[in-house]
């Protein structure tokens, strides 16, 4: 398979969007729209020689989970990838950018959508972030989506702007 057939491989494995969490007994948790790409700031860890596969890089993210209760969880992890892949060879930022927002969305669709009121959202958190790296690690072969960021990279804050109050969506 050709680098192309592998991109349309992965922007098919990925391309799912989400609006919001689940709505249940009176009560709803948000997450703000969706992840867009420009939400993952990637920074080169390991440079890249311009051959072969090689180089790294990383973003982190402290994406708000609120709750019409007015409950707010930052869930807070990095994701880091190869630069250029045997598969796929070079990776472009925007590619990387898409791709892991395309994915956390789906990630995030799948469990957050099974929450309910009951359910803590740092549970609901980690179960995201386990997905998420299932998830990103099919579509680039190497890519983790981490717990902990790189030192040294700023995180990007993504605060849900739905007002916390009753009544669900």
């Amino acid at each position: 398979m050709g680098a192309s057939g592998v991109w349309k491989a992965a922007g098919t494995l990925c391309i799912v969007a989400l609006s919001s969490a689940c709505t249940t007994g009176g009560s709803a948790t948000y997450v703000e729209g969706a992840l867009r790409p420009r939400h993952f700031v990637f920074h080169d860890v390991v440079k890249w020689n311009g051959k072969n596969a090689g180089g790294w890089r990383a973003a982190c993210l402290h994406v708000g989970i609120a709750r019409d209760t007015g409950e707010l969880v930052y869930c807070r992890f990095g994701v880091e990838m190869p630069i250029a892949t045997r598969a796929m060879g070079f990776i472009s930022t925007e590619q990387a950018q898409s791709l892991s927002a395309s994915c956390a969305n789906q990630a995030a669709k799948t469990t957050l959508s099974t929450a309910t009121p009951a359910t803590p959202i740092g549970m609901a958190c980690e179960e995201f972030k386990t997905f998420y790296d299932l998830t990103l690690s099919a579509a680039i072969v190497g890519a983790q989506v981490t717990k902990v960021c790189t030192k040294g990279i700023k995180p990007v804050m993504v605060t849900p702007t739905r007002p916390a109050t009753r009544g669900g969506m």
